[in-house]
């Protein structure tokens, strides 16, 4: 597949990621049942929305610092934006390149909520089998992203052979 064809459709599904995450966060934020304090029961005793609102990073850390959680949020999606346009390839990386869509839509739905919404990051998603944070889409694609990145570097990676590389780029030819 070539690069064009492969960023392409890496941007379009971050787009679209970003777009389910703002859609859902839209929808919980207008609807009057979770905006009362009520919640909305989808599986009982596993899962239900709960509005709630972060204005902090991850378990409200750092609550309060809007100017700092905006800037590295920033920061990262500008680093993993570039990083999907160096590494995206699905015939060979397919695994990097999930990850790194998923980080990058994350990082982009939760820097929306950060920078435009007074309130913070919208979060709507609980599981009422265990005492957790509520979270939302970007969260879980963050989530998803860093764990399939996990496993791409633990199981599939492997370093480029420095001699070969080396002289490739000196033009000389490989030693068998």
């Amino acid at each position: 597949m070539k690069k064009k064809y492969s960023l392409l459709i890496a941007f379009a599904c971050v787009l679209v990621l970003i777009g389910i995450d703002q859609l859902t966060k839209w929808l919980c934020n207008t609807n009057e049942i979770l905006l009362s304090g009520d919640k909305i029961i989808l599986i009982k005793n596993f899962i239900s929305f709960r509005l709630a609102y972060n204005k902090g990073a991850a378990w409200s850390i750092l609550e309060g610092k809007k100017f700092f959680l905006v800037s590295i949020s920033l920061l990262a999606s500008v680093f993993v934006t570039y990083m999907i346009v160096r590494l995206v390839d699905f015939k060979n990386n397919l695994l990097l390149s999930i990850a790194l869509i998923l980080i990058d839509a994350g990082s982009i739905g939760n820097l929306i909520d950060r920078a435009f919404y007074s309130e913070g990051v919208i979060d709507f998603l609980h599981l009422e089998f265990i005492d957790f944070p509520t979270f939302n889409v970007a969260d879980s694609c963050l989530t998803v992203g860093a764990i399939v990145l996990m496993v791409y570097v633990l199981f599939f990676y492997k370093e480029p052979d420095k001699k070969n590389s080396l002289n490739n780029e000196l033009g000389e030819e490989e030693n068998a």
